[in-house]
């Protein structure tokens, strides 16, 4: 998506210009879409001197605030990801029912992959097809 300086408007995709008001995104074009740096005052592939008006430039400072914008979120997840990571690790390590939990969890799933590993083939072979989606299911859903 693309903000237009010039109309205000958004335009979705990765267009070369606005679809509503016809300006280019921080370059010119000539009539066969060659693009132009924003100075151009003829096409440098093919020497037209018809080129489009580029939507006027935004200042710096907006730019980095339009970024810090966008990065803001990103940022503040990771950071809460990063939080609940350390108080998880911190508290399996001083919480000693949440290790005997933890120790119980992995022995039982260790158990049930051992008893697993220990059924016939064509048993095991049941199983994971009851896991599998099949590529009509796979259509389905899709649609």
């Amino acid at each position: 998506m693309r903000y237009c300086h010039n109309c205000h408007r958004v335009t979705t995709g990765e267009p070369l210009f606005c679809q509503f008001c016809g300006s280019t995104y921080d370059a010119k074009l000539c009539p066969a879409r060659h693009l132009n740096p924003r100075s151009a005052e003829f096409c440098s592939q093919c020497g037209s001197r018809d080129l489009s008006t580029p939507a006027p430039r935004i200042a710096w400072w907006f730019r980095a605030l339009l970024l810090g914008g966008s990065l803001f979120p990103a940022v503040i997840l990771a950071l809460l990801l990063v939080l609940a990571a350390v108080a998880v690790f911190r508290e399996v390590l001083t919480n000693q029912a949440v290790q005997a939990q933890l120790l119980t969890a992995i022995v039982v799933l260790a158990f049930v992959w051992w008893c697993y590993l220990q059924l016939p083939h064509a048993i095991q072979n049941m199983l994971r097809s009851l896991w599998r989606k099949t590529k009509t299911e796979k259509d389905r859903r899709s649609h």
